[in-house]
């Protein structure tokens, strides 16, 4: 992730869009990476894989027998908690 963000402040700065580069962009794509991670879901996950994970959360939280009493205790979240965290997640 380190070098595709510096390949995009290199072009940035030779299109005259953003100059910020000192003689290694490697601090500068270091910070924005770790800002990144602390956002962005784990890179190697598809965007199938994020839909499937959003389809899974959907159907545990519709079906009462699964996500019971015991659920918020065990995971910290409320069903309807789930339901606004799996719309965060890609739909298609």
């Amino acid at each position: 992730m380190i070098q595709i963000i510096i390949g995009a402040l290199k072009e940035l700065e030779q299109e005259d869009d953003v100059i910020l580069l000192g003689p290694s962009p490697q601090k500068a794509a270091e910070k924005i990476t770790a800002k990144l991670r602390s956002m962005v879901p784990n890179p190697d996950l598809t965007p199938e894989e994020m839909r499937g994970v959003r389809l899974l959360i959907l159907h545990a939280i519709s079906n009462k027998s699964f996500f019971d009493w015991e659920m918020p205790t065990l995971t910290g979240f409320t069903a309807a908690r789930f339901q606004e965290i799996a719309e965060k997640l890609p739909r298609e």
